[in-house]
């Protein structure tokens, strides 16, 4: 007598497909995903940069930017690299506040038919109004891009060279320089800023013995701001006479 053919199992609720309703939730958790990625990118920027108002940034530590986004250390990886990484996004959004900060300064200066003084005036405060700004940018070339992937300073540098076309415009137009001239005197400037704050800001240990061992070295406190703007003022009436 041949054998009865095996009877067929019926899948268990559990191994059945799964409902209309489950695959809804699934296909919006996928969705959610980008969003929630751009998230915990933001917030760990917003941990760096907070980090950056209590200490420099030689002295933050990818562990403590990753307790104050409330991430493990190792989730801090799947978002930035390194370290570089991190923190030249950090740049990237605080030249986002100086570029959007100098725009507004500048139509300022131009609605008030401002001359050099005033364009200078514009840059100088935008420059000098962005917490540690100047650091970062003291930090780029040096550390910042050498230590980020290439991913990271493509992006930045696609980033930085637009910005600078479009607000270089904007200060030949403000300052009624030939064109071309608003963004190397842009450059200009945030090079001259960032050596201006280094020469008025010694280490504070070291002021401090100079003050009470050596007063006569100590020298006159320099003021960044009226250097930056007469430099700058000046740069701008030479650039001006070159192209009348």
């Amino acid at each position: 007598m041949p054998p009865s053919a095996p009877a067929k199992s019926t899948p268990s609720r559990s191994q059945a497909a799964p409902s209309a309703r489950q695959s809804a939730r699934h296909g919006a958790s996928k969705a959610r995903a980008p969003a929630d990625k751009q998230a915990r990118a933001r917030a760990l920027v917003d941990a760096a940069e907070a980090a950056l108002r209590e200490a420099s940034y030689h002295d933050i530590t990818i562990l403590e930017v990753s307790r104050r986004a409330g991430l493990a250390k190792g989730t801090v990886y799947l978002y930035y690299p390194s370290k570089e990484a991190l923190f030249l996004a950090v740049l990237t959004r605080k030249l986002e506040t100086f570029f959007d900060t100098l725009e507004k300064g500048l139509a300022a200066a131009s609605g008030a038919k401002g001359g050099p003084e005033q364009v200078a005036r514009a840059l100088t405060h935008s420059l000098l109004a962005e917490n540690a700004l100047l650091s970062l940018l003291s930090l780029l070339h040096t550390q910042l891009k050498p230590g980020a992937d290439v991913d990271a300073v493509i992006e930045f540098k696609s980033y930085l060279n637009e910005r600078l076309v479009d607000v270089g415009a904007s200060i030949d137009a403000a300052g009624q320089l030939p064109h071309g001239h608003g963004g190397r005197l842009l450059l200009r400037g945030c090079a001259l800023a960032i050596g201006l704050q280094q020469m008025a800001s010694p280490p504070p240990d070291l002021a401090s013995e100079l003050k009470q061992r050596a007063p006569e070295l100590a020298g006159e406190p320099m003021s960044v701001e009226g250097e930056l703007i007469d430099s700058l003022a000046d740069m701008i009436h030479a650039a001006k006479q070159a192209g009348s």
